[in-house]
């Protein structure tokens, strides 16, 4: 199986999904992260292209303890957008890495860079398989898209990942974004609540694993089928 998953920022992956990442790449599976940004305006005392290059550095580290493969589509921070040559740029994107699942962002999220990158995804995946869209690579065919979120009262996860064995994993991949853990640390404001970044992660996957009766969990919507699923 290739896992592909579509991340607006460097930390996303961990934050949400890194757990189910490290899962698949310790069974054997191929997995990668495509990252919308670099993060570039989450920073003090530096400048854009000089913070963008650190958290590229630091995707890069955390994704190797993770078992991944990465990638850059070179949108910017805060301004990813939804047009049609954005679109064709995701399909793009999926058609090189001929995912058999993606993994992304959930729609109604507080993140215009997250809902950006949802519509994006979703509306590319309808168009990957289209043989008449020509581009740089042939069509291929996901089977389905899963979506990640903070659970909140309309992120409702009815897919549950078992990460108990790979929390410790999804931990230390989060510690190499060291420039992003500076910066909630110093600056707060609306991301206050990832102010302690792991233990935040932990107590997130901690209240979702209950949901299945595991330690630590991630929760996931599905595009093609809302009925609930434990993983183990």
């Amino acid at each position: 199986m290739h896992v592909l998953a579509v991340v607006a920022h460097p930390d996303d992956a961990e934050i949400f999904c890194g757990g189910t990442l490290a899962k698949h790449a310790a069974r054997g599976d191929d997995v990668t992260i495509a990252y919308m940004t670099r993060g570039e305006f989450g920073g003090f005392d530096t400048t854009q292209d000089e913070l963008a290059a650190t958290r590229e550095e630091e995707a890069r580290n955390a994704a190797a303890v993770l078992g991944a493969e990465v990638t850059f589509l070179d949108f910017e921070d805060g301004r990813v957008v939804y047009t049609l040559e954005n679109r064709l740029k995701l399909v793009d994107c999926i058609r090189e890495q001929a995912p058999d699942i993606i993994l992304t962002h959930f729609a109604d999220d507080m993140h215009p860079d997250h809902r950006a990158t949802s519509r994006l995804v979703t509306d590319a995946y309808y168009m990957v398989s289209l043989p008449l869209l020509e581009r740089e690579h042939p069509p291929c065919d996901p089977t389905n898209v899963y979506y990640f979120g903070k659970p909140t009262s309309s992120f409702e996860p009815t897919v549950i990942v078992d990460v108990t064995d790979h929390e410790e994993t999804k931990e230390q991949a989060a510690l190499e974004h060291e420039s992003q853990v500076a910066w909630l640390e110093e600056h707060g404001g609306i991301d206050a609540e990832f102010t302690d970044f792991v233990e935040s992660m932990r107590a997130t996957a901690h209240a979702v694993g209950r949901q299945a009766g595991a330690t630590y969990a991630e929760g996931f919507t599905s595009l093609h089928d809302s009925s609930v699923e434990y993983l183990e």
